[in-house]
């Protein structure tokens, strides 16, 4: 079971990413990334350490939090951040973005959010929303927040793409955090031994294992992103790739 990933393999292509992806495959892998993000993703340690005290800051100055997930997916992380800044009573303007109208389709009919909570505020509307869309319209549209996320989404743009893409990030949040895998030989052996049974009726068992021979290393990553650009590592096997505008 042992795969030795010395060398990413980036020309893989994950099998929820085909147009004739099966539709109930699909969407049991949007339902699933729910937990399984939860599980390793480790949003809510970045979401206590670098958000919720940007988030606090910007409530202090009387405007409302405004971030963007790239690639959200079926919105699962775009979810878990606006129950989190909710219960800390902040308040905040999510948009989740895709390319794949699949993706929004799911997410706008499964990670809605109550009336009470998509309340207007007389400067943006608070809540969570999802449109089909990419960075480079966003920017056309001259749309800016305050942080830009998006979780493993790196691994799956083409490599000549990502730092123009790092750079449409930049331009569009003050603040930018992605949080990806680390390509990782135990990870994927791991990965390969404790999951098949439990996620058998979607894709994530065998794209995982695609994800992870497509993800970076650290030096990688830092060899790749411009200046401006930190990566730090997150046990376990996980890479935060981050940026934050100079004042």
């Amino acid at each position: 079971m042992f795969t030795l990933l010395s060398q990413r393999q980036g020309n893989l292509i994950e099998q929820m990413d085909a147009e004739d992806a099966d539709s109930k495959q699909l969407e049991q892998t949007y339902a699933d990334f729910y937990a399984l993000n939860r599980l390793i993703s480790q949003w809510y340690r970045v979401y206590a350490k670098y958000i919720r005290p940007h988030a606090k800051e910007i409530q202090r100055q009387g405007n409302i939090f405004k971030v963007c997930d790239v690639g959200c997916g079926g919105g699962d992380i775009a979810f878990l951040l606006f129950k989190w800044l909710k219960k800390d009573g902040i308040n905040a303007h999510i948009i989740g973005i895709d390319i794949d109208n699949r993706a929004i389709a799911w997410a706008k009919a499964n990670r809605i959010v109550s009336a009470e909570t998509a309340q207007v505020n007389k400067k943006k509307s608070v809540g969570l929303f999802f449109e089909c869309i990419s960075t480079t319209e966003l920017i056309h549209r001259n749309h800016k927040v305050d942080l830009v996320i998006n979780n493993h989404l790196l691994h799956h743009i083409p490599f000549e793409k990502i730092n123009p893409f790092l750079t449409e990030c930049a331009a569009l949040g003050t603040r930018v955090i992605c949080n990806d895998l680390e390509r990782s030989s135990l990870a994927y052996s791991l990965f390969s031994l404790c999951f098949p049974l439990r996620y058998r009726s979607s894709f994530i068992y065998q794209d995982g294992r695609i994800s992870l021979k497509k993800s970076f290393r650290k030096k990688e990553l830092e060899e790749l992103s411009s200046i401006g650009w930190r990566v730090q590592r997150l046990f376990p096997f996980r890479l935060l790739l981050m940026y934050e505008t100079k004042s």
